[in-house]
Parts: C-alpha cells; structure tokens; sequence
C-alpha cells in the first residue's frame, strides 16, 4: 500500500520529533520553576512582587508573565504592562502610575518581555481602565532586583506607604 504524498512515512519528518517536544516541555517547566522560586509576594492590593536577580537571569520574560496573570485569579482583567527605572516604583506606588496614561502606543505593551526592555519595574494595569479611570487601573507591580532595588528596600517603600 502506498502512503499519500506529504505522510511521515514518504516525507522524512512532518514536525518537531518526540524529543524536541520533551525537552521543549522540560524548558518551560524549568523556567516556571525558577521564576516561582525567585518570586516573593509582598501586598495583594496591588500586587507587589519582587523578583530576586534581574530579568537576564534565569526564566524568560514568558514564564514570569503566565506566573504574574495567573497570581491575579482565574477571571483576572486584561492587563498590559509599563516597565521603567528604579525611581519609578515609589511613583507608581503612590499615584498608581509613573506617568500620565494615554492610550498612545508604546506607553503600554501587552507582552510582558517589551515591557521588561525597559527597566527593572514593570506596572502592570487593566487595559479597561486605561486611561479613563487611571485610579483604579493599577493591578500591580513586579519588581527585580537591579538599580539598587533590592527585596529589603521594596519592602520597606511598601510598608511606608501602606500597600496592602
């Protein structure tokens, strides 16, 4: 009997074989690993998180965001994300953003990686919010540890200005 044109037998390879797949999978477990292990929850309202090492070490930028959306609940809101300099986290944290939102491109990205080329702080908002309802926007914030941010210090600006 003879095999359509195109089938795995006649053609060679259709795909990615077992083994790629595997250690594909093995990749993206790894990273998840490492960036749960890294991640340390400092408010819920709005979710301060501090990452311990910077954003080249480590999980890639997709892995932080799946854990980040997914720490906000099942239903959690469509967000996009801001990143910036250290000087822009006590900002953020007091006025719920560092600067004025617009709905103008790149002011906010929606893949967590774009946001992260940026700057060690990365704002996290609802994008339904943005920029009408600027005060109730802010979803959080994830923090690594560059710049002179270290885990002591965010916690310490958290405290002073009574994140939740």
């Amino acid at each position: 009997m003879t095999q359509p044109p195109g089938s795995p037998e006649t053609s060679g390879s259709s795909g990615p074989s077992e083994v790629d797949a595997a250690a594909r999978q093995a990749r993206i477990l790894d990273d998840l690993q490492d960036a749960v292990q890294r991640l340390h929850v400092l408010a819920k309202a709005p979710r301060v998180v501090v990452a311990s090492g910077t954003r080249a070490q480590g999980a890639r930028p997709m892995a932080w965001q799946v854990l980040y959306e997914r720490s906000l609940g099942p239903n959690h809101p469509a967000v996009v994300y801001r990143g910036g300099g250290s000087t822009t986290l006590p900002r953020a944290l007091m006025h719920g953003f560092d600067s004025e939102p617009t709905l103008e491109a790149g002011w906010a990205v929606e893949r967590l990686g774009d946001a992260m080329r940026a700057g060690p702080v990365i704002q996290v908002f609802r994008s339904d919010r943005l920029p009408d309802d600027v005060s109730r926007a802010l979803v959080g914030v994830l923090v690594f540890e560059e710049d002179g941010l270290s885990l002591a210090g965010v916690k310490a600006l958290v405290q002073e200005l009574g994140v939740s």
